[in-house]
């Protein structure tokens, strides 16, 4: 049996579910696409139950739109979880194509909706995160902001070009000041000594999904959080595809002392998206 989670507060910034009637074909393609069974049914009330079973208090739902026809689809989903059957434990991010010709008042309908941010994947939308593409959802979400998400290093489905490393999503920070940007992954799956380099230390936050699961070695993920900002790093666990539970373990494991736990696990995620963990 797992050991559930000790109980304190906590906030998983990196989460994933689906439509009911679609979660068995989108976990079925992802999980062969990167040949791992996921963790619950992919369906909010799935998420729900693996909360529960883990001591999750609130959970932020990423929703990603890997191309334009699924965007209005992909954020009436994300509205459709703000309602009173989750009890406001799920915090639903829109996404935002960067083919839409109207990314501002997209992003503006989302946040008027309730919307505490949103999510994009730079290798399912095939464009580089510094690209001239994608400049335009970074100034909405300056303008507005807006927390955005973004999926950071390495990806089974572009195994050969990483669209946002370290050094690309640097160009971005400096390009944009005062957006605010969660690079995932703890800044880039399995480029970690570049987060260090060229991340660690700027106005940026990370999330920790992904890092236990890919072998992000303890000494230099308290490197990469000591030269940190220590209200920019971000419980994660990249449900379905990991154990909050094992997540939490592991960045117990490090021995960051009861002050920055708590940061992590719910108080720097309360700051940025404005709400409190109960």
């Amino acid at each position: 049996m797992k050991r559930v989670i000790e109980k304190m507060r906590i906030i998983d910034f990196h989460t994933h579910c689906f439509p009911p009637h679609l979660a068995p074909k989108a976990l079925s393609k992802l999980s062969e696409n990167i040949h791992k069974e996921p963790e619950y049914d992919g369906t909010p009330q799935g998420l729900i139950k693996k909360m529960d079973a883990c001591g999750i208090d609130k959970s932020v739902v990423l929703n990603i739109a890997t191309n334009s026809r699924q965007e209005s689809n992909v954020n009436a989903f994300a509205l459709s979880l703000l309602g009173d059957e989750y009890g406001g434990r799920l915090i639903p991010f829109g996404s935002v194509h960067p083919d839409n010709p109207n990314v501002r008042d997209t992003i503006k309908t989302l946040i008027d909706g309730g919307i505490k941010g949103i999510k994009i994947h730079p290798d399912y939308t095939g464009h580089m995160v510094d690209s001239d593409e994608l400049k335009p959802i970074f100034a909405a979400c300056c303008e507005y902001g807006l927390p955005i998400v973004i999926h950071a290093g390495w990806d089974p489905v572009s195994p050969s070009l990483i669209h946002a490393p370290p050094e690309k999503t640097a160009k971005v920070l400096g390009e944009f000041p005062g957006l605010r940007l969660v690079a995932a992954h703890m800044g880039g799956t399995l480029l970690w000594e570049d987060v260090l380099r060229y991340l660690a230390g700027k106005d940026i936050w990370f999330d920790t999904s992904l890092a236990c699961e890919y072998g992000l070695n303890p000494d230099l993920i308290c490197s990469i959080i000591d030269a940190h900002p220590k209200d920019k790093i971000l419980f994660g666990s990249d449900g379905p595809w990991s154990c909050p539970t094992k997540v939490a373990d592991y960045i117990r494991s490090l021995g960051l002392g009861q002050k920055m736990e708590e940061n992590i696990f719910y108080k720097n995620a309360e700051a940025l998206l404005g709400i409190t963990a109960v």
